[in-house]
């Protein structure tokens, strides 16, 4: 079982977590399989959002769990009422049942763990002009890295991210993530080209507290977003 954000330190305002399964789980798996505990082991409550029906992708083997956006917001009633549920400097660990049941009838058989301590809120938006990029060799399938700064949601990194060439056309390749979800990497299907080529960002991108680039989530009421890069241009070197 893997489960994201993998950062040992994540922000206060963290606003989502994914619980990826190793088999297709059944429709009684789901929210209620999961909990949080503070660092004396007490459970914690009024943490995740609930809702209507568990946010399972397609195949339910990743679920996604929403921390409750009420307290993550500053301004908001439940926020003024409790304050956020994770607390920088605090220790937690999150816990999904071994009772979760998969379509096949079985049990996990073992709780899952895992522990993790909470800094300060994250209150800078995605700035893509801070990014760092390799160059990669003319002529080779060297891998594009590219340093983020900060962790970001590995969703949104997996889909948000494209290399186009110089024709604008998406370039076919492997996409992969540096520890703490902190970096990107690209590696191409086909050798890198003499030609400027160039990273594109959707505006839709987050990091792990919803910030998007040029955008807080917590952001006023009727605040403009930033200006920000959308792209950015590289070419292989020698």
């Amino acid at each position: 079982m893997d489960i994201y954000p993998t950062a040992q330190v994540l922000p206060e305002n963290l606003l989502r977590v994914y619980v990826y399964y190793p088999r297709t789980m059944a429709a009684s798996a789901g929210l209620s399989d999961i909990r949080l505990f503070d660092a004396d082991g007490t459970p914690m409550d009024g943490v995740f959002l609930p809702t209507r029906e568990d946010l399972w992708s397609q195949d339910r083997r990743r679920l996604t769990v929403l921390m409750d956006p009420g307290r993550v917001k500053t301004g908001l009633e439940a926020n003024e009422a409790m304050g956020r549920a994770l607390r920088s400097g605090h220790s937690y660990t999150l816990e999904v049942s071994g009772g979760s049941m998969d379509v096949e009838g079985c049990v996990l058989g073992q709780n899952t763990t895992v522990a993790f301590q909470v800094g300060p809120p994250d209150l800078d938006p995605p700035d893509p002009g801070e990014w760092v990029l390799n160059t990669p060799t003319l002529g080779s399938r060297d891998t594009l890295r590219v340093n983020l700064g900060s962790p970001h949601d590995h969703l949104s990194l997996a889909f948000r991210l494209r290399v186009l060439d110089a024709a604008g056309s998406i370039v076919p390749g492997q996409i992969g993530l540096s520890p703490n979800e902190a970096g990107w990497e690209f590696i191409p299907r086909a050798a890198w080209k003499a030609e400027t080529y160039s990273l594109t960002i959707e505006d839709s991108l987050e990091d792990l507290a919803g910030n998007r680039p040029g955008v807080l989530f917590d952001r006023p009421s009727g605040q403009a977003p930033e200006p920000w890069l959308a792209r950015l241009p590289f070419r292989p070197g020698a």
